[in-house]
């Protein structure tokens, strides 16, 4: 009799276990269908009952670049969402999409969700989509965060991204690059050992960062989740930094409050992006950092980011 009770304990325990490692799992993975019949991805980390903010992943990135952080939010009083942008992670492709279109998804989502008023931080490719938010959505935002982020090529400043060049005058060139990068990140064990090689070519303040074994698997989980259906989605999405933004930081909201941080030692894109952005917009706070990169500015003060977006 006792081994029958210590046997069915057991297997009860397992059960449990499965359960909540399914729940856990599901919040990784979850998918909302859109009233044009499209299907856009996200991931929920932290308090169900916390201060809503949206995250708006890299380019190329996915849903998955916030899970980055899911050991940094901890007892915060924080519900993090991370969303797949259309063509990458879970969300379905949509033709012709532009920069303006993403806050209609994002209210769409929190609608579902049942959120009225939300925080928005986009960083690096991300940042135009928090921008855009700002501009297009101000009456459901309770603030924005830009980090790390990449300017419009409209804007004046001396050292700009090769890469909207190569976009703009060699399409071509631009999307064997992407399907490239698609391809590399099939093996995720040849992709990081390839990411650790390259690694001494990074800002120290990188180096520091993606030396964490932990940090640096993620990445990579993460930056392949942006090709789980093919290289189709991060190209459009290149095409849409090298447009217009359509609209000018100049109009969004004074009464909305933005905040940008950046470091000063970011190779990847220009702090004078930041500077020039945190100029135009009515309402911002910039914090530029001396030594910091373009990966190690968030995860060194996102506890200060948090506090600022969520007080």
């Amino acid at each position: 009799m006792f081994l029958f009770n210590e046997a069915l304990f057991f297997t009860i325990l397992f059960i449990l276990r499965s359960v909540y490692r399914m729940k856990d799992e599901d919040k990784l993975n979850q998918t909302i269908t859109l009233k044009d019949g499209r299907k856009l991805g996200y991931i929920e980390l932290g308090r169900s009952d916390g201060k809503p903010l949206f995250h708006f992943h890299g380019f190329p990135g996915s849903r998955l670049e916030a899970n980055l952080l899911a050991d940094r939010i901890g007892e915060m009083n924080l519900r993090l969402i991370g969303i797949d942008r259309p063509g990458m992670g879970l969300s379905d492709f949509k033709k012709n999409r532009s920069l303006l279109d993403w806050p209609d998804d994002v209210v769409e989502l929190a609608d579902v969700l049942r959120i009225d008023k939300f925080a928005v931080e986009g960083i690096s490719g991300g940042g135009p989509y928090a921008a855009a938010c700002a501009y297009k959505i101000p009456e459901r935002l309770t603030s924005c965060g830009i980090i790390s982020g990449v300017a419009s090529k409209d804007l004046e400043i001396e050292k700009k991204m090769k890469l909207f060049s190569i976009i703009r005058l060699f399409p071509w060139l631009f999307r064997l690059m992407i399907w490239i990068k698609s391809r590399g990140m099939k093996d995720l064990e040849k992709a990081e050992k390839n990411l650790k090689k390259a690694l001494i070519k990074f800002p120290e303040a990188d180096r520091k960062v993606l030396d964490d074994p932990q940090i640096l698997s993620k990445f990579i989980k993460e930056s392949a989740e942006a090709f789980r259906q093919g290289s189709k989605g991060a190209y459009h999405e290149g095409k849409i930094y090298a447009k217009s933004w359509s609209f000018n930081l100049e109009d969004i909201s004074s009464k909305l409050k933005v905040y940008i941080w950046h470091g000063e030692a970011d190779e990847a894109v220009p702090v004078a992006m930041g500077r020039e952005m945190c100029n135009l917009i009515p309402n911002c706070v910039g914090k530029f950092y001396p030594g910091e990169g373009h990966y190690s500015t968030i995860f060194n003060y996102y506890e200060d980011i948090i506090d600022a977006l969520t007080s």
